[in-house]
């Protein structure tokens, strides 16, 4: 199947297509979404985005994996940081379906560049960071988001000074997370719940709340 078409067409299976459409995609957004996928195939072949086995099925592997996320962020005007973005996933994803407060932080100027190239392109209105996550100290989000970027310890070094009260942290995470999970306790304070992904059988999302550094 030649790229365009693994691009433009949907999970074939029943199950996936339910699920996208459980999310009210659009046709103005499902037409961006398809945009932005070409754009990361193109780019791609000149700088290392994503693992090319990614984009055999680009809709189950990206598309589907970053906007399960909305399940858990009702309100489109949250403040949302997505740390280590990457190529814009999630939070590319997240703007074009209609969030209206999503920064994008990376300290790869490549992969930065991408994503402000993309932001130009679809007209997307993000705000995005050339930067170390720990740079961004004096901020606060409503929600922390973040996809295979480093383990749940590490992500909570990154996460700690970014929350308040009542930040909800969302992780993408792989079969390993109860150990993650285990380790991080030795170390940190919080509430947890583990969902499936929707998107791969192996993954995970999960959901921390109340997050504190134990003393």
């Amino acid at each position: 199947m030649s790229e365009d078409k693994r691009i433009t067409k949907k999970p074939d299976l029943t199950t996936l297509s339910k699920t996208i459409n459980a999310f009210s995609i659009n046709s103005s957004q499902e037409s961006m979404l398809i945009k932005f996928l070409k754009e990361l195939v193109i780019h791609n072949k000149l700088t290392n985005l994503v693992g090319k086995s990614t984009l055999e099925n680009p809709w189950r592997s990206h598309i589907l994996d970053c906007i399960q996320i909305s399940s858990f962020i009702k309100n489109r005007n949250s403040t949302i940081l997505d740390m280590g973005t990457g190529p814009g996933l999630p939070g590319l994803v997240l703007a074009i379906i209609g969030y209206k407060n999503v920064n994008l932080v990376d300290s790869n100027r490549k992969k930065i560049n991408f994503v402000k190239h993309i932001a130009t392109k679809l007209n997307i209105g993000v705000k995005i960071y050339l930067s170390r996550i720990e740079k961004l100290n004096d901020s606060k989000f409503d929600f922390l988001i973040s996809r295979a970027l480093a383990n749940l310890n590490k992500l909570f070094i990154y996460s700690h000074k970014l929350i308040d009260k009542d930040t909800v942290l969302i992780f993408l995470k792989g079969k390993k997370v109860k150990n993650e999970i285990h380790e991080a306790k030795k170390i940190w304070s919080f509430n947890s719940e583990i969902y499936p992904s929707q998107s791969d059988e192996r993954g995970s999302v999960l959901i921390v709340k109340n997050l504190k550094l134990k003393i």
